[in-house]
């Protein structure tokens, strides 16, 4: 199914016009090493903060923004992306505390709004660990894929990570739910392709959420509360682990559809398949 290149019509939340500072794909420098099938996100040896990707702007925030040559942090392709944080304090955001680690896009120019029904889905392969001791001390684990609430304290609205443990869990929280849900939780096997679709409708006392893993239903909830009656909730993709963790951590992701109000009931029973480039 291709990417959905819609724009999602919320007022006043117009893409902006791409500077000299933001990375568009397929402009990285001739020569640059990625991973097959990807290219670069380094540009003079930095990955820009600004960065046109899946036909929108996204933040980068990880290690390659601000130290020169990390070229593992973020590679990308048309319709792929990868993620790899090495056990290293350079692998984290410029604001993040040192023992931090983190790889992350965030798409804050396109905010999400309440009360209508979203959808979204994206294909995933998580690379098996080889500290594993390392990552069971993991509090929280790591980002796979989140809503942020960033004009309400209590972020994530939803999000759905990998434990330290290995399991995949899901989770949200809501203006009447501070301290969160747990929705599921499970384990989906690494080093495997696996495929997420969901629809969310965020409000903070009548929100809904409905998330297809491999074509099963996993969550189906309704009359919930799922963000606040602030609005402001954005969505961001990538890796992020507190320190203590001695092996690299490694997410790609492809097939990505942006929240949009165009279902994606056909995608649920027919995935597509993983790109070569």
């Amino acid at each position: 199914m291709p990417v959905s290149r819609r724009e999602l019509v919320v007022a006043g939340l117009a893409i902006p016009v791409l500077g000299a500072a933001t990375l568009v794909l397929g402009r990285s420098p001739r020569g640059a090493s990625a991973g097959p099938g990807y290219r670069s996100s380094l540009v003079k040896g930095l990955t820009p903060k600004k960065i046109e990707w899946d036909g929108r702007t996204w933040s980068a925030d990880m290690g390659s923004t601000w130290n020169q040559g990390m070229d593992h942090c973020l590679q990308l392709s048309a319709n792929k992306a990868r993620f790899e944080i090495q056990p290293s304090p350079r692998d984290r955001g410029e604001k993040d505390d040192a023992h931090k680690r983190r790889s992350e896009l965030h798409c804050t120019k396109q905010l999400l709004p309440n009360g209508v029904p979203l959808w979204g889905a994206m294909s995933f392969n998580h690379h098996g660990w080889s500290d594993r001791a390392g990552m069971a001390q993991q509090a929280q684990g790591g980002v796979h894929g989140q809503v942020h609430m960033h004009k309400f304290r209590g972020s994530p609205a939803l999000a759905f990570r990998r434990r330290g443990d290995g399991s995949f869990l899901i989770t949200t929280r809501g203006e009447n739910d501070g301290d969160g849900t747990k929705r599921w939780t499970g384990q989906v096997a690494f080093d495997r392709v696996h495929d997420l679709v969901y629809r969310l409708l965020l409000h903070p006392t009548n929100a809904a959420l409905d998330v297809w893993l491999d074509g099963a239903q996993i969550v189906s909830v309704k009359d919930v509360s799922i963000g606040s009656s602030l609005g402001g909730c954005y969505w961001c993709i990538g890796c992020y682990y507190g320190g203590g963790v001695a092996c690299p951590v490694v997410a790609e992701f492809a097939n990505h559809v942006f929240f949009d109000s165009q279902p994606l009931t056909a995608r649920i029973g027919s995935p597509p398949a993983w790109p070569a480039a």
